[in-house]
């Protein structure tokens, strides 16, 4: 690779060269308070480029990432795909019995009926 491709680009002395030209423009001293500042802002500068460098990580790294969820991914997709099949594979076993809703009415008659026979017996 190329030392290009492994550095990124400083733009450091670009900005110097601006500098020197806004100074040079506006006639200011190598001690005014301005260009102290501009001083600051560049420490802070280096200060959150370093940051961002440590937190984010190489393009590398985050593509052998991807490439690990896309495998999980089909992993999971297979196994669960596996797994759908032998559910339907499975014998359906002891199933509950269904009542129909007409057998359900008349068993509700029957116990409303009972329960008042029973309620006129025990007057």
């Amino acid at each position: 690779m190329s030392k290009l491709a492994t550095q990124p680009p400083d733009f450091d002395e670009e900005f110097t060269k601006a500098i020197a030209e806004w100074r040079g423009k506006h006639r200011l001293k190598e001690d005014e308070a301005v260009l102290l500042l501009v001083e600051l802002f560049r420490i802070h500068q280096r200060h959150w480029d370093e940051l961002r460098r440590r937190e984010i990580p190489a393009f590398g790294e985050f593509r052998a990432d991807i490439g690990k969820l896309a495998d999980a991914a089909r992993t999971f997709q297979v196994q669960s795909s596996a797994l759908l099949e032998a559910i339907r594979d499975q014998p359906l076993g002891n199933r509950s019995v269904r009542i129909t809703r007409t057998a359900a009415i008349f068993a509700a008659l029957a116990c409303l009926l009972g329960g008042y026979l029973i309620g006129r017996a025990w007057r």
